[in-house]
């Protein structure tokens, strides 16, 4: 039984990770966030695509899927403190790492941040995919504020195409996630120590390839930067790419004796 703070039953699954592919002998727990609005299973290509020495845990978010009868949550910063406790309890002491596609990105960015602030371990790397960076969020908020709704049209048609998507789901799925954009409040912190992994399509008209360079500011890690063709789903025609990429980036973070 899962209440609204997260806590469960000793004996019961995690509902946020209910979904995991579970690997007894992984090196590390990669947590893949998907978009607000997105089921879990939008990473079962990127599972398919991780080594075995990977152990994939597609999150479901409360109030979608296998989630549904529970309320969901539109603030970020209080979704990211229920990710964090339910992230705690989960690794117990293993090495773990964020991986998040849009809105996703931002949760991963704010658990870290959480999970800091409680004392608790870092993840071994942070990896976000179409992510707009936090500190600058209000400079995308404006440009959507002041965007003609018809400018949002190829998101929605990307959406409309997702496996389990369908056109009104698209439309209420950018609903939710403008609405998140619009609420969020960046919070001045010191830079996070984990390394940072930034993927974003070139062509994305949602979160501009020239903004991404900023996530340097929020780390005092290594960043590295890798951008695609395609718009702010590129990531469906080029999930063995960012599964290799990311294969190499939690190895670097591991360290040598890790990940093999």
């Amino acid at each position: 039984m899962t209440t609204y703070d997260g806590t469960q039953d000793a004996a019961a699954p995690s509902p946020w990770t209910a979904g995991a592919v579970r690997r007894p002998g992984a090196e590390v727990r990669l947590y893949c966030l998907p978009f607000l609005g997105g089921p879990a299973d939008f990473f079962q290509p990127l599972v398919r695509e991780l080594p075995d020495w990977v152990e994939p845990c597609p999150v479901e978010l409360p109030g979608y899927r296998r989630r549904l009868r529970e309320s969901a949550v539109r603030d970020v910063p209080e979704l990211a403190r229920l990710l964090a406790e339910a992230v705690r309890r989960d690794t117990e002491g293993r090495p773990f790492a964020f991986f998040g596609h849009c809105a996703g990105g931002l949760l991963a960015f704010e658990a870290a941040r959480e999970l800091r602030r409680r004392s608790c371990p870092q993840p071994a790397l942070l990896a976000v995919s179409a992510t707009h960076p936090p500190h600058q969020w209000h400079l995308m908020t404006a440009e959507l504020r002041a965007r003609p709704l018809h400018r949002l049209a190829p998101v929605l048609r990307e959406l409309a195409a997702q496996r389990g998507l369908h056109l009104a789901s698209a439309n209420a799925v950018v609903k939710r996630e403008v609405s998140v954009y619009l609420r969020y409040r960046h919070q001045d912190e010191a830079p996070l120590d984990c390394p940072v992994s930034v993927f974003g399509g070139r062509e994305d008209a949602v979160v501009l390839e020239g903004a991404l360079g900023a996530w340097a500011d929020l780390s005092n890690g290594r960043v590295r930067n890798r951008v695609y063709p395609g718009r702010h789903f590129y990531v469906d025609d080029r999930w063995p790419d960012i599964a290799r990429s990311l294969a190499r980036d939690l190895r670097d973070a591991l360290g040598p004796a890790r990940g093999r």
